[in-house]
């Protein structure tokens, strides 16, 4: 029995998700019970293009699946990116302040150890 792939596609042409002869169903039964919930026999060769393992189409976003043709083309490009302030920290007072006594704390405890190093003979 020659693999069969079976995809769903959403109303945009994106394969939603695929299934296989042999894995997913076995029976003319099961298989028209797929063909029944929206899913549509495509090629191996589809099914490549629309899992990545041909490239990435034109716009780096992938591939849909024509309306027209019923073959994967390039997905359009990914919208623009919208620059937007940096954003700010809103730590309030008092976890900055216990933040920054630690700090202070990791410090201290830096120089003491030091200091005992020293004191034992260390450098």
């Amino acid at each position: 029995m020659k693999t069969e792939y079976l995809a769903k596609f959403n109303s945009s042409g994106c394969r939603e998700t695929t299934v296989v002869s042999g894995v997913h169903y076995t029976t003319d039964e099961e298989r028209q019970a797929y063909i029944d919930d929206g899913y549509i026999p495509i090629s191996d060769e589809d099914y490549q293009h629309y899992i990545g393992n041909r490239g990435m189409g034109d716009n780096g976003t992938g591939y849909l699946r024509d309306p027209k043709t019923g073959k994967p083309v390039s997905a359009p490009p990914a919208p623009p990116v919208q620059a937007t302030e940096e954003p700010t920290a809103n730590v309030p007072e008092t976890e900055l302040a216990v933040m920054e006594g630690m700090v202070d704390m990791q410090s201290r405890i830096a120089a003491l150890e030091a200091e005992l190093a020293k004191l034992k003979g260390g450098k």
